[in-house]
């Protein structure tokens, strides 16, 4: 049997960036890094790949896992597209790169959650600056870092000069939308410049930032489950891992899952850690008792909608004739990360009916003035003349909580993905004020300049400030939309500790999106790297032990 002193399963930006560190910090260390997608750069889609405005292009490709979540109770049966990159790389060879790390609040309600101030703002921040080469060389703030290898890059830093960057903050303005500074300092709330993860207007993937060139990598093959034995004392440990076709590899010192929210509560369940009941439904033995392995499923999601430009002729969105500087295809058609609060005592009443939901924390902290929506407009739309623009209303600290089962033992069958969305009236009460705010925000004399109004679906109607709470909810039934951030399936507290170790279990850990126990109020790929990184630590730290 093959032998490695650590395997991690699964290529993504936090698998990567630890597997990287492993190798490079311990040069004796026998890394393995298995990942069940290709590797883009031989595949016929590499170009898109790197080029910023063809990532669309991917979606439902094969470096896509492309998955369709179960059809959904409060959507009236809609099911919902969930994206996750599968090849090296994982979801930064896919996602759009928006690199933002959210609101200190977040990190430091992970914190306190779990009992641990490594996990709060202040102590993620070191591992921020670590993986960051900051756009800006004269920045000389202790918040940034300017010799990681994570180029960035912000929309006027990369040259793209927008017709409509300052309409639209006009427009936000009138409607009370301050300008918030930062994006990545800690307090986002309002209006601020985007960031992306761009090198010479190129997309990063983490394989490019972080090399896997020190190390043992195995692509395009599936792990089916984790190894286990059983000391005499009765001790579990994971001793290695079982491929799907039969082929067993040992572990030495520890096996790493970082397959993402998806797959890595399957891996855990197909190697018996997990819920007695799912277990039991499968015919799987169970060896270790994690109940939550599977729960705790939240994702971003938000109501899309389209707006007819005032003056298409202009140039403003992608299709237009005028859409020509070569400096638009370096990044995202958009300018601004807009996040808002909510109404207080709405939210709190909002919150009294849902003592069913999942446990989110103190509601007067969940309540409190934080980025509860974010509103974000790219120029574009469908068909793509020139004559429109998008808007996406985001529910940024959901409250319904999903799951993710099995389907089956093959462990190449795809998990079933319950969003459970809609479920809480908190969340009902967010999309329906980010849907409110948008239509007031248009309707401004600044928004007027903008746009004539919303190209409303057909046999749908406009969402006005004065929409009814069915009429928004009708539109939110057939306008919802993933944007790919599933999160929290083994989350820390209940199905790791602090230092991302499995419980009842030794030689085991997870690092990816799967142990967040809270939502955050951005993208997460700012995070995983940053994860990556602290896990290294953590991971050398017990080594040297």
């Amino acid at each position: 049997m093959e032998s490695y002193d650590y395997i991690v399963i699964g290529a993504g930006p936090a698998g990567t960036t630890l597997s990287s560190l492993l190798s490079r910090r311990e040069p004796t260390l026998k890394v393995l890094l298995i990942e069940a997608g290709p590797d883009p750069r031989t595949t016929e889609l590499a170009d898109s790949v790197a080029a910023p405005m063809r990532v669309g292009l991917l979606r439902g490709s094969e470096l896509d896992w492309n998955y369709e979540g179960a059809p959904q109770k409060h959507l009236k049966g809609r099911q919902i597209y969930v994206g996750a990159g599968k090849g090296l790389g994982g979801g930064t060879i896919i996602n759009y790169g928006l690199w933002t790390r959210g609101d200190s609040k977040d990190y430091d309600e992970w914190a306190r959650l779990v009992g641990d101030d490594r996990w709060s703002w202040k102590g993620f921040l070191p591992y921020f600056c670590k993986t960051e080469h900051h756009y800006d060389p004269a920045d000389s703030s202790n918040i940034h870092g300017h010799d990681g290898p994570v180029y960035t890059a912000s929309i006027r830093s990369s040259g793209r000069n927008y017709v409509l960057r300052e309409p639209l903050k006009k427009a936000w303005g009138e409607v009370g939308i301050k300008e918030a500074g930062d994006v990545n300092a800690g307090s986002p709330l309002g209006l601020a410049e985007c960031v992306e993860a761009r090198t010479a207007g190129q997309r990063v993937t983490a394989p490019a930032a972080y090399p896997l060139d020190r190390m043992t990598v195995l692509h395009s093959t599936l792990v089916k489950k984790v190894l286990i034995s059983k000391k005499e004392d009765g001790t579990k440990l994971a001793t290695g891992v079982e491929l799907s076709d039969g082929r067993q590899i040992s572990a030495k010192r520890e096996v790493v899952i970082s397959a993402g929210s998806i797959r890595t509560p399957q891996i855990l369940m197909l190697s018996g850690i997990g819920p007695e009941e799912e277990l039991e439904r499968h015919g799987i033995e169970q060896l270790v008792d994690s109940p939550e392995v599977g729960k705790n499923h939240w994702d971003h999601v938000g109501l899309t909608q389209c707006w007819k430009l005032q003056n298409p002729e202009i140039g403003a969105a992608i299709g237009s004739p005028k859409w020509t500087d070569p400096a638009f295809s370096t990044g995202n058609p958009l300018d601004w990360y807009t996040t808002s609060s909510v109404p207080q005592d709405e939210l709190l009443a909002a919150l009294s009916q849902d003592k069913h939901a999942a446990s989110t924390g103190d509601d007067a902290l969940v309540a409190s003035p934080r980025c509860h929506l974010g509103l974000i407009v790219q120029y574009f739309g469908i068909p793509l003349d020139g004559s429109l623009i998008t808007s996406y209303a985001l529910n940024l600290m959901p409250t319904s909580r999903g799951t993710v089962t099995l389907s089956s033992t093959d462990p190449a069958a795809n998990p079933i993905i319950d969003h459970n969305i809609y479920a809480t009236e908190a969340d009902r009460f967010r999309i329906r004020s980010g849907a409110r705010l948008f239509a007031k925000m248009m309707s401004t004399p600044a928004g007027k300049e903008m746009v004539v109004g919303e190209a409303v679906p057909e046999g749908q109607k406009a969402i006005s400030e004065n929409s009814s709470d069915d009429e928004i909810d009708a539109r939110f039934f057939e306008g919802a939309n993933s944007i790919g951030h599933s999160s929290g399936t083994a989350a820390m507290g209940k199905v790791v500790d602090t230092k991302l170790k499995v419980k009842g279990i030794q030689g085991l850990r997870v690092v990816d999106a799967s142990i967040l126990p809270t939502p955050l109020t951005a993208p997460i790929q700012a995070c995983m790297y940053a994860l990556g990184e602290q896990a290294a630590d953590i991971v050398l730290e017990d080594l040297q032990e």
